[in-house]
């Protein structure tokens, strides 16, 4: 887009009894735990006209003029070069057949079918796109470009945009288009944009890849790829579909690999990859939903986001995050829940001075979110530690009287759900499925923030044991905090050993690595020396009922769309623990910038 979100975000890390700055935004939050920081036509080719609707001056079908090379040709009268390489039929139908030469352009409607290898390039002084259709006097502008043969190829260099559309935008069939622009789009349609067939599309721009102001189509069977400099790999201005069993290979140098302002639906078997040089693999300003497909993503600090929540059904999910000393989430939303469910494969990998490899959380009253429902799947997140690379140790602080005093290392979780407002507060719910979290801090946590100490985060696992630690259950956390503004209360539930309940999530209680299967794929460790006596899995189940353990049941649904006018991008804050037994809880707080584009 030529609009580009702009990517400023507030983040502070939080730690009880001083206030932490972010180096790398220069932000520095209030003393404390756990606060809350506001923060893209299904196209074919057309009938041809018939001679006698040719001749009709409204007819609403036909170019009203087309333009090749600089030369300019009106409708109603066919034109073509004396070699055969192209030629036009004076209303809506255009082939290549060989041809080299300059700038295609055209009034209204062009159907533009190729066959062999054709190449279309600008000069270097000029300022407009390769291949262009704008609107005319009585029609829209609608580009179809279109192939009938896996071995047509149509090349197309410029400047400027390589094809663009003032209107809808369509390239289907089975021959491959490559697209190159130094400055600004591969491919941009002001309205719709449509790919189906079988071939190849190849779109690399100095901005954008592939973008369109409208709803973006994908419904291929081959092969797509966006390649964005400055701006996305591909961005839709509403809602981005992927389907058709191909794969969609998009990056980003400076921007999301792939962007829409509405839904991204991932299915039928398409096999998505989204890797970015920035800070953000995959952003859905309003849902996100890969079902029956597989999504793979990478990028330096944020891996997936969803604004109005995730869903992943039936889906093979890869994401993975680092950010040397910063912050790092690979799989998260802020608007809504992560559902996972339906024999879905999960594996989230976030690495950072802060990190969470899934994270979910809810500051707005009366609004779902906050929430983690995993069902009849399996699921590995993994958030990992790693050093800022600053002078000297980063974990080390000094108090007013100049005590060096030790501070844990930064804050890492697995799975994080945590909500200040909301419908209800966080819960972590798994049922049926084998889940592996781990965090350097702690494995799995869900906290709940208020004013009165009401709100509980819960975790709820139904159909399975905790397999890892040995002696695992669901421990309860609380906190209670005095800041300058009133009292905060923090309350929820980790994984752990013991059964008292634990006021810092770096308590040695907590589970830093944390293992919940069905009872069929527990497999204890047995010392062939000593005869153990065999434990049934009924018996396994009494032992988890006994530690807080409440049924629950995934949530089926998820809202269709989002809230299209808030653009962003989120980040996740955290917090520590200032000194010994006495000291100030906190944990992993995220938070989101809507921004607005330029």
């Amino acid at each position: 887009m030529n609009a580009r979100h702009n990517i400023r975000r507030t983040d502070s890390y939080t730690e009880g009894g001083f206030a932490k700055t972010s180096p790398r935004f220069g932000v520095v939050t209030a003393q404390g735990g756990w606060r809350k920081v506001t923060w893209g036509v299904v196209a074919g080719v057309a009938a041809v006209a018939t001679a006698g609707s040719l001749m009709v001056p409204s007819a609403a079908i036909a170019a009203e003029w087309v333009n090749v090379g600089g030369t300019q040709y009106n409708a109603g009268t066919a034109a073509g070069d004396a070699a055969g390489t192209w030629n036009w039929d004076g209303a809506d139908d255009m082939k290549l057949n060989g041809y080299d030469g300059g700038e295609i352009k055209a009034a209204g409607k062009l159907n533009i079918a190729y066959e062999g290898k054709n190449t279309v390039k600008t000069e270097p002084d000029y300022t407009g796109a390769a291949i262009k259709a704008q609107d005319g006097t009585s029609q829209k502008a609608e580009p179809n470009i279109t192939s009938s043969n896996s071995t047509d190829e149509l090349n197309v260099t410029a400047e400027a945009d390589a094809i663009k559309s003032t209107g809808d935008l369509s390239i289907s069939g089975s021959g491959t288009v490559n697209t190159t622009s130094t400055a600004s789009d591969g491919i941009e349609a002001k309205g719709d944009l449509s790919i189906t067939g079988s071939g190849i599309v190849n779109a690399t721009g100095g901005t954008e890849g592939i973008q369109s102001k409208g709803k973006t189509t994908i419904d291929s069977s081959g092969t797509v790829i966006a390649k964005g400099g400055e701006g996305y790999g591909i961005a839709a201005g509403s809602d981005l579909i992927i389907k058709g069993g191909g794969k969609v290979e998009a990056s980003s140098i400076e921007e999301a690999a792939i962007c829409a302002d509405g839904n991204i639906e991932i299915s039928g078997g398409s096999q998505v990859k989204a890797n970015s040089e920035g800070n953000l693999a995959v952003d859905a300003e309003g849902s996100l939903a890969v079902t029956n497909a597989s999504l793979n993503a990478s990028s330096v600090e944020y891996g997936v986001y969803g604004y109005k929540g995730i869903t992943l059904d039936h889906a093979t999910v890869t994401v993975r995050t680092s950010e040397s000393g910063g912050q790092a989430i690979a799989l998260f939303t802020d608007g809504d829940d992560i559902v996972i469910k339906n024999g879905s494969i999960v594996d989230a990998l976030a690495e950072g001075e802060y990190s969470a490899a899934i994270s979910t959380r809810n500051h707005q009253s009366n609004v779902a979110g906050g929430h983690i429902y995993i069902s009849d799947s399996v699921v590995k997140a993994i958030a990992r530690y790693v050093e800022s690379g600053s002078d000297g140790p980063d974990h080390y602080s000094n108090d007013q009287s100049g005590e060096v005093i030790p501070e844990h290392r930064g804050m890492n979780l697995g799975i994080f759900a945590q909500t200040y407002e909301g419908i209800t507060p966080a819960t972590i719910s798994i049922v049926r499925s084998k889940v592996t979290a781990e965090g350097d801090t702690a494995a799995i946590f869900a906290l709940a923030m208020s004013a009165d100490g009401k709100a509980i985060g819960t975790i709820e696992i139904e159909g399975t044991i905790i397999q890892t630690p040995a002696g695992g259950k669901i421990i309860d956390y609380r906190h209670k905090e005095e800041l300058g503004g009133g009292i905060m209360y923090e309350a929820g539930q980790t994984i752990g050993t013991g059964d008292a309940v634990v006021d810092s999530p770096y308590d040695e209680a907590v589970a830093k690595k944390a293992v919940i299967a069905p009872p069929e794929e527990a497999k204890p460790e047995v010392n062939p020396a000593v005869a153990k006596p065999e434990v049934k899995p009924a018996e396994q189940q009494t032992l988890v009922t006994d530690a807080k353990v409440k049924p629950a049941e995934a949530k089926k649904n998820l809202p269709a769309t989002g809230d299209a006018s808030l653009v962003g991008f989120a980040a996740t804050a955290f917090a520590g623990v200032a000194a010994a037994f006495a000291s100030l809880a906190a944990l992993l707080v995220g938070f989101v910038a809507r921004l607005k584009r330029e």
